[in-house]
């Protein structure tokens, strides 16, 4: 059947109700598309038709929750998704590579805090136990002064350091005399000279060394020595009684942070794949691989179409012919039927631009045939 037939037959049977009404005929008046109601009166009652546009029930804009490049777009216009179905996906090398470092990051932090938790291995301890020894031992030895076997020893070192820087010396002046006859290279007089002045430095330590000795440990001296063995002594204590609730709770705050770096980290590298979050149709696809997106892009849009409302505006004197509930005939000119709808909202407040009030009419439509932006006209 043609538009013009079927227009005929919709105006027919609209009078046609309403002449079985009580009798008596009115004009019909039709309202203007998206609002305003014009009015006939029927015979002994009265039909109102009211235009209006149909609308999913659901219609969601998805936006990315981060910024990046698409890779690639899984739905085009007009496709079916279902809820968590994905719609594109973003760029995820970079995400990849910093969940990797933060679950690095979460396992050094966890590593710590177990072997805080257990305290100091049999080893830590006994290595710390001896830096205590050997630093105690250092200090009461220059506290105390050398034994009078050390004093022979150290002037026994002198002796021998000089003979040595004696004997490097002449060899040293030998290699010379020797080069200035052509007898031997330049590398030989190098040779010579760098080894007199190893035996030299060698003896004038060696001569430091038992004047410090006969001198005795300076205050000064005896003080970085006695701080010495503080320090040590502190480090063994923390060996042997391991760490404290404090550390502990360091050590506890930093896996926390840790995990939360992780957790951060996947919640990014999903978000990266966007899904929809309802059953329906997509409306528009404003992306394409390769462009930039971010949180204020409006990527895609998705409709749910299995119920659908017809939209109307219903004028002041006229509202109290709607009431939440109850049913009304709606047809749709572009399918060539009719169908029953039910009221299910009325507005509030009047439109401030059609001073007006939005009805909503729902419509069940399992077959999906109804489509947002179709032309609904409601008759009652």
């Amino acid at each position: 059947m043609n538009m013009s037939k079927w227009g005929s037959v919709l105006a027919a049977s609209l009078l046609l109700g309403a002449l079985t009404g009580c009798g008596r005929a009115q004009p019909v008046a039709l309202t203007a598309a998206g609002g305003a109601s014009q009015q006939t009166a029927a015979a002994n009652g009265e039909v109102r038709t009211y235009t209006g546009k149909v609308e999913g029930i659901e219609e969601v804009t998805i936006y990315a929750k981060s910024s990046g490049k698409v890779a690639a777009v899984y739905r085009d216009t007009g496709d079916e998704v279902m809820p968590g179905a994905p719609l594109f996906a973003l760029e995820q090398e970079e995400l990849d590579a910093s969940l990797r470092m933060a679950k690095a990051d979460l396992a050094l932090a966890k590593a710590k805090w177990e072997e805080a938790k257990k305290g100091s291995r049999p080893e830590d301890l006994q290595y710390a136990q001896a830096g205590l020894a050997q630093a105690t031992q250092k200090y009461m030895d220059v506290k105390n002064g050398k034994r009078p076997e050390e004093m022979v020893q150290l002037q026994a070192a002198v002796q021998s350091a000089k003979t040595n820087a004696e004997a490097a010396a002449a060899k040293r002046d030998r290699t010379k005399a020797l080069y200035a006859q052509g007898a031997v290279a330049r590398q030989a007089v190098e040779d010579a000279e760098a080894a007199y002045a190893q035996a030299e430095a060698q003896f004038r330590r060696s001569e430091e060394d038992l004047a410090m000795a006969k001198q005795g440990a300076t205050q000064p001296t005896l003080q970085a020595l006695a701080a010495n063995v503080q320090q040590m002594q502190a480090l063994y204590d923390k060996a042997k009684n391991g760490a404290t609730p404090e550390q502990l709770a360091q050590y506890a705050a930093s896996v926390a942070r840790a995990q939360a770096a992780v957790d951060n980290a996947e919640y990014q590298l999903k978000n990266a794949t966007v899904t929809s979050p309802i059953k329906g149709y997509v409306s528009a696809k404003n992306i394409h691989p390769g462009e930039m997106v971010g949180p204020s892009t409006a990527a895609m849009t998705v409709v749910n179409t299995e119920k659908v409302y017809v939209v109307i505006g219903v004028a002041e004197k006229e509202l109290e012919r709607f009431a939440t509930g109850k049913e009304v005939d709606v047809a749709v000119d572009a399918l060539h039927k009719h169908m029953r709808g039910t009221v299910v909202r009325i507005s509030p407040k009047a439109d401030a631009g059609t001073d007006t009030f939005t009805v909503k009419i729902i419509l069940e439509n399992k077959d999906g045939a109804l489509r947002s932006g179709m032309t609904g006209i409601v008759s009652l």
